[in-house]
């Protein structure tokens, strides 16, 4: 599923990327603009494995509260 948010991460930031490469042809004021938008998809992967990490740690919890049977080996 991570993988899955990963991809749409990508497709908004090769857009991103892409109207970059189309509208901005100074290569001074454009490169970076990309190296912000890298460091913006990599700050946005991280945030989402460390969500869907805490949520998974959060299930584990409860579900070992209320019925004490791990849901992950």
């Amino acid at each position: 599923m991570v993988s899955q948010i990963h991809s749409a991460i990508d497709v908004v930031q090769n857009a991103k990327k892409s109207f970059l490469t189309t509208y901005v042809t100074e290569d001074s004021v454009r490169e970076p603009l990309e190296a912000f938008v890298d460091t913006q998809t990599v700050f946005a992967k991280q945030v989402a494995q460390t969500s869907w990490d805490m949520g998974h740690a959060f299930l584990d919890a409860v579900n070992n509260v209320l019925v004490k049977t791990p849901l992950r080996k």
